[in-house]
């Protein structure tokens, strides 16, 4: 495959290297998501525990050859193997295209803390008040941004202007309308309506026909009802959270 069809910029700059694995220890076993050529692998070597480097592109093999031993390499989609990988923190300099699947994933898993490499755009996306992502995020997360990155950092340079952001799990104690928006995201492959079910059913311990109240309280309409969780429009979104 072309290095323009996995959408891959290979990250250059050590000054950045150096930022995404400032916060990683001794202790840590760092999952790093499409290693690349190894610029990033080699350094997050001398201080991690371990390094679990997941490469789609079989064709970098050569590059990942010479690793120290603490890494091990797994060929192989990320989006459809992290839930099976043990590690506590990730970084990750991550394809633009995998932005939304890998943050549709990370809600779900338990881990400490990513520092990842993303396109502006999505940034954005994450901390403007008008996106779902964001109110998603804030639930769930600690969003900070570490610093902007410039284009010719990459090989090749991407069309897009990038930043490094570090993402922390929220430790904070949620309130019960949070715990429901929470419930709800978690269970992202069910239609809205049996979402909220589970959810009022789990989160106010109440009865299938009570949770079936509470749902016609909300009066939402049939459509947002049978519309996936995760494909819910923002306005769609919007209005669940505002009613709840």
């Amino acid at each position: 495959m072309e290095t323009k069809q996995l959408d891959q910029h290979f990250l250059k700059d050590d000054e950045v290297i150096q930022k995404m694995i400032e916060s990683i220890t001794s202790k840590d076993t760092v999952l790093e998501i499409g290693p690349g050529k190894g610029a990033i692998t080699k350094e997050l070597a001398k201080k991690a525990k371990k390094v679990v480097a997941v490469e789609l592109d079989e064709t970098l093999k050569d590059s990942l050859k010479e690793l120290p031993e603490n890494v091990e390499i797994i060929y192989g989609n990320t989006l459809g193997l992290i839930d099976k990988l043990k590690f506590n923190k990730i970084v990750a300099n991550i394809p633009f295209s995998i932005s939304e699947p890998l943050f549709k994933k990370l809600v779900k898993l338990n881990f400490e803390s990513a520092v990842l490499l993303i396109g502006k755009n999505f940034y954005d996306l994450l901390v403007s008040e008008e996106s779902k992502l964001s109110a998603i995020s804030k639930i769930f997360f600690g969003i900070e941004k570490i610093s902007d990155v410039p284009r010719d950092a990459f090989e090749p340079e991407p069309g897009v202007d990038s930043l490094l952001i570090m993402i922390t799990k929220r430790k904070s104690e949620l309130t019960q309308k949070e715990q429901i928006i929470k419930k709800l995201v978690q269970q992202d492959d069910k239609l809205i309506k049996n979402a909220l079910m589970y959810t009022f059913m789990r989160v106010k311990n109440c009865t299938k026909k009570q949770a079936k109240e509470e749902i016609a309280k909300l009066g939402l309409k049939e459509d947002v009802l049978e519309e996936n969780v995760w494909h819910l429009p923002n306005e769609g979104f919007k209005t669940i959270v505002h009613l709840l």
